[in-house]
């Protein structure tokens, strides 16, 4: 999925001449506004588009926006579920999670004292 979407109004006043057309290319090809790419992971989807120096300041300046947005809601920090969060919390899989890890321990342990070329 590929955009190239184009924030710059390019705005002139009526006096401006319109002979100055090099004038303009060559403002348009300094490194403030040449075009790179730029790729954004979000919502689970892939976007690569080609931007502006100026164009990349201005998406992250609204997703610092919405990330701040999100964190001030009381709803930011909650659980994807509830039950995902019961079940964290129960007392029977902190157990079985310190058992698992236990028997995860001890055989990486027999199995460094087996390869072990001193043992």
């Amino acid at each position: 999925m590929r955009r190239n979407c184009n924030l710059e109004l390019r705005l002139l006043p009526s006096s401006y001449p319109s002979d100055s057309h090099d004038m303009m290319e060559a403002r348009i090809e300094s490194p403030e506004t040449q075009q790179q790419q730029l790729t954004i992971f979000y919502n689970g989807r892939v976007c690569v588009s080609d931007v502006t120096e100026l164009q990349a300041k201005a998406i992250l300046i609204l997703a610092n926006r919405e990330r701040d947005e999100r964190m001030k809601s009381p709803t930011g920090c909650e659980p994807v579920s509830p039950t995902l969060k019961s079940q964290v919390n129960s007392p029977n899989t902190s157990l079985s999670m310190k058992r698992s890890l236990q028997r995860f321990l001890q055989k990486r342990k027999t199995r460094i004292q087996a390869t072990s070329p001193y043992h």
